[in-house]
């Protein structure tokens, strides 16, 4: 369904907007893709490309790290699982795909430095006091790395490593960071390209028309079009088609739609400080633990594409 809606938007947006899409940025999945690339809208000799939503590629090291962690009973050549205090635990894997999301989302207009910044983050785990290992990490006093900040300041030989992960466990998720810094996948994220305008639009639809109910063609149509103008001009956006219906506007209406306007603005302030990002990351934490022991206990249940 996602795939014939999406083919005739590009079929027809050359005919009724004078524009061609030639790229298409998606989620990981490709069925949709393929659907538009096979009907070829603009011509045999106009290649489309795909490009990967840049706010999906987080996943990709939290999805695969949980699970060497679950099904890692198994012990490293070390003689201990992977999991466990000191090791790969629930918070070093959300750690991770965090730095791994900022390695990509700074770096977007290079796959060499994507590269870099994905191995600076390996390194990064596995230095010690013994092996250090910086060498892809930004030199002199201004670096990030606190070792090459000592380093310029000559106190290299003081300087302690905190948090590193044992060898064995980071032998056991390099091929992770292996695939994940290849550099056609990296290609994929030049740009940053991001669905979440697209996302947004949609949650406002929600809102109007649930998904969980049952909505004819009418009222889904009825909720687009208003949900377009919410989402471009706020609602007073709303006013201006009570004026084309002839419709009388009070102006308790025209207060109450600025104050709804004002307060969205300033929730989204809000949630873009920093000490809000943190709380949500501290949820989206806790929330995996409580997912990760579920896991432990039931095995897998659900996968995309799994079944």
């Amino acid at each position: 369904m996602e795939g014939d809606g999406m083919v005739k938007l590009f079929q027809r947006s050359e005919s009724e907007r004078g524009v061609c899409y030639l790229n298409y940025i998606g989620d990981g999945d490709s069925s949709t893709f393929l659907s538009i690339s096979a009907c070829h809208p603009y011509g045999e000799n106009v290649p489309l490309s795909k490009v990967e939503c840049v706010g999906h590629v987080q996943k990709r090291m939290g999805s695969r790290l949980p699970k060497l962690k679950i099904y890692g009973s198994k012990k490293l050549y070390d003689n201990k699982t992977i999991s466990g205090k000191g090791r790969l635990t629930d918070n070093i894997i959300d750690q991770l795909s965090v730095f791994y999301d900022n390695a990509i989302r700074q770096h977007s207009n290079s796959v060499k430095d994507m590269t870099n910044a994905v191995w600076a983050i390996y390194f990064h785990k596995r230095s010690t006091d013994n092996e250090p290992l910086h060498g892809f990490f930004p030199a002199g006093e201004t670096s990030w790395c606190k070792y090459n900040q000592a380093v310029s300041k000559g106190t290299a030989e003081t300087f302690r490593h905190k948090n590193s992960l044992p060898p064995a466990v980071m032998d056991a998720i390099k091929p992770i960071f292996n695939s994940l810094s290849h550099p056609e996948l990296l290609n994929r994220y030049l740009g940053a390209y991001t669905q979440n305008t697209n996302e947004s639009l949609n949650s406002v639809i929600w809102q109007i028309c649930p998904k969980i109910s049952d909505s004819g063609r009418r009222i889904a149509e009825i909720a687009a079009y208003e949900s377009v103008v919410r989402f471009n001009e706020g609602r007073l956006g709303r006013l201006n088609i009570m004026k084309e219906l002839e419709l009388c506007i009070s102006n308790n209406a025209i207060s109450s739609h600025k104050k709804v306007d004002i307060r969205r603005v300033k929730q989204g302030d809000r949630r873009a400080q920093q000490n809000t990002i943190e709380k949500r990351r501290e949820r989206r934490r806790a929330k995996a633990l409580v997912e990760s022991k579920f896991s432990k206990k039931e095995g897998l249940t659900y996968e995309a594409g799994g079944f």
